[in-house]
């Protein structure tokens, strides 16, 4: 169904929020919080408005751009984490938060040629790659878990 569909991919996107090292300046812990709440709150109104926007009969290339928002928004996501640094001790938690994100949106970028190359609707798709769904599902549950270790409960819908 389409509820299926966008559950799908908004449920990516849920568990969208990650961090990564590339030198830059330490932050607190609670710094390191703040920045990735801000980024999942943008990501959760992002995911709100890709499923008010979702046309569930669409077909082909324009089923591809709706899996294609959904990976723009998760590839924001994990862009906006990937500056912070929080206290060494997050480094492992990020680094596998954002291995898992990225499976998930390659996961996506596969589902997505699926769609346009097969002229399906996403709901289609899903139904026909069962696989595909369920490696996108496991990487997903995977950055929630890691979003759990980090202590960033808000990300995944749990209130602070």
């Amino acid at each position: 169904s389409a509820v299926l569909a966008a559950g799908l991919l908004g449920g990516v996107l849920l568990a969208g929020c990650g961090g990564g090292d590339d030198g830059g300046e330490r932050l607190s812990r609670a710094a390191l919080t703040r920045e990735a709440e801000a980024v999942c709150d943008a990501g959760t109104k992002e995911s709100d408005r890709l499923r008010a926007d979702a046309r569930p009969g669409a077909r082909g290339e324009d089923a591809g751009k709706e899996i294609d928002a959904t990976r723009a928004a998760l590839e924001a996501q994990i862009d906006g984490f990937a500056d912070l640094r929080g206290p060494a001790s997050t480094d492992d938690d990020i680094a596998a938060l954002l291995r898992h994100l990225r499976a998930a949106s390659a996961g996506l970028e596969r589902l997505r040629e699926l769609a346009v190359d097969g002229d399906l609707t996403v709901v289609e798709t899903i139904a026909a790659n069962p696989d595909l769904v369920q490696r996108i599902n496991r990487s997903s549950a995977q950055a929630a878990d890691d979003l759990v270790a980090l202590d960033w409960l808000t990300c995944i819908g749990v209130a602070s």
